[in-house]
């Protein structure tokens, strides 16, 4: 069978309103020509950003069923992508099918930020966070989530590029070929992230201009773009740099609306301007 395209399994949560998670995640990728095959990890009617009263449905008994029965079908997967995960027993789930099934891993490692867990992680959730990260061909944590990862006090807001370049190094035990460090700041008006490259022993930097707001769902589309253009085969400096520039504008064009942002970011004017971007990118590869 000739596949025209790269296929993904996607676990993350699902939500009703607000656009983010696999909710957003399965729009971008197909748009950059990747089949999603989602695997939900977690049902809620809305994101947990503003709103209330939200139904929450746990979803590790439905993962074990997915999983279960596609041990048993012959389809293929070019890789794995992973988010929000509920629980250690949910995580270990989906470790040992990638195990088994030899998926090459893209992790983003849920669980916490501004120094904080987020409600319902505790430390036995690190530790499984930290084996699951072991191996992957990508991890992309936050800052809070890297000082977790590496068992390392968090830096807080006072860093420089050498605390930056001496988290990215406690991180190299974990043995990823690339680790792509969010949220990171050094100015004021500016922030992007931070690529260390196992193969170039080198650290690059990309940033954008920095919003005043609280966007929710902003790091489900630069983890998805990241993605689409590393299960490419792509540089991920240029993807990136394409990921912040299309952040900007979709960002740009979401407070244009003057609608409250938990709604959801109003990135569908520029999925065609997203695959046309990529599309240049690999035919440069080519």
């Amino acid at each position: 069978m000739t596949h025209i395209t790269k296929s993904l399994i996607v676990a993350n949560d699902i939500v009703g309103l607000g656009k983010v998670a696999l909710s957003a995640a399965l729009p971008i990728l197909s748009a950059c020509q990747i089949e999603v095959i989602p695997l939900p990890t977690v049902l809620l009617s809305s994101h947990t950003g503003g709103f209330e009263n939200i139904s929450i449905t746990d979803l590790t008994d439905a993962t074990a069923g997915f999983l279960s029965q596609w041990r048993q079908l012959p389809f293929q997967a070019d890789g794995l992508m992973t988010g929000y995960v509920k629980s250690p027993e949910q995580l270990q789930q989906i470790a040992d099918f990638a195990s088994q099934k030899g998926l090459v891993r893209f992790v983003d490692p849920i669980m916490a930020d501004n120094g904080r867990l987020y409600a319902g992680y505790d430390q036995s959730f690190v530790a499984a966070m930290r084996a699951f990260c072991q191996e992957a061909d990508i991890i992309t944590p936050n800052l809070t989530e890297a000082c977790l990862l590496a068992d390392v006090p968090y830096l807080g807001d006072a860093y420089d590029q050498e605390a930056i370049e001496h988290l990215l190094t406690q991180l190299t035990p974990l043995n990823n070929k690339h680790i792509i460090l969010t949220g990171v700041s050094f100015e004021d008006g500016s922030i992007g992230l931070a690529h260390w490259d196992r193969e170039k022993a080198s650290v690059s930097y990309h940033f954008a201009k920095a919003y005043p707001q609280n966007f929710f769902g902003t790091g489900d589309v630069l983890s998805a773009i990241l993605a689409a253009g590393y299960f490419h085969g792509l540089s991920l400096d240029a993807v990136a740099t394409l990921a912040l520039d299309i952040i900007d504008k979709i960002l740009s064009l979401t407070l244009e609306l003057e609608r409250d942002i938990k709604w959801g970011l109003c990135y569908e004017p520029y999925l065609g301007y997203l695959a046309s971007r990529l599309m240049v990118l690999k035919e440069e590869k080519e």
